[in-house]
């Protein structure tokens, strides 16, 4: 059986591995089962595809000065889709934990964050389950700038759940217990009534 030369199996391999990683990072921008850690693991699924796409791509060239733009243009791509990744960083975080309810191995989470958190803090409630790598999160409320704490979260039954805002608005969702999709998610749009 013949075999297929080297360079032709290398990138083979190469392309393999490129369009792998480049449906793993699909899976996770889609983020069916509200993966905590999905932001992360879609830049580090890209940055590994832009990567391993230049790579090769400077294979598929035959000529050395083909395969040293591609090269340089795939460096470039892929430093700046790093320091793109960088600077959202500094925007988002995990925001301050303000209160937590436990039931049946989920979490629902009162937390304090926002761009600027420590001049408009913003609050919202979370639902979580697992821990690890496959911990899931999924938004139940979303407040307003300046807008206060809830009043009270609670489960209201094994698949629901219920958040009572400061002015005394109530908010009830359903969430389905693997994927933890929330439905619906609310997002009040006043800081004066319901």
């Amino acid at each position: 059986m013949p075999t297929l030369p080297t360079a032709r199996r290398r990138s083979l391999v190469l392309g393999s591995l490129a369009l792998s990683a480049g449906a793993l990072s699909a899976a996770a921008i889609v983020d069916p089962f509200h993966l905590l850690l999905a932001p992360w693991y879609i830049g580090v699924l890209v940055t590994v595809t832009m990567i391993l796409g230049t790579v090769f791509l400077a294979g598929l060239s035959r000529r050395r000065t083909g395969q040293v733009l591609i090269t340089v243009a795939g460096v470039l791509v892929t430093l700046g889709w790093v320091g793109l990744l960088w600077f959202v960083a500094q925007f988002i975080g995990p925001g301050r934990v303000v209160d937590e309810r436990t039931a049946g191995g989920y979490r629902l989470v009162t937390v304090e964050g926002g761009a600027f958190a420590g001049i408009d803090p913003v609050y919202a409630v979370r639902l979580r389950a697992g821990s690890g790598p496959f911990a899931q999160d999924a938004l139940v409320w979303q407040g307003l700038e300046g807008g206060a704490a809830p009043a009270d979260v609670r489960f209201a039954g094994d698949d629901r759940v219920e958040v009572v805002s400061n002015g005394g608005c109530g908010y009830r969702s359903r969430f389905d217990r693997v994927t933890l999709e929330v439905d619906p998610v609310h997002r009040p749009l006043r800081l004066d009534g319901c």
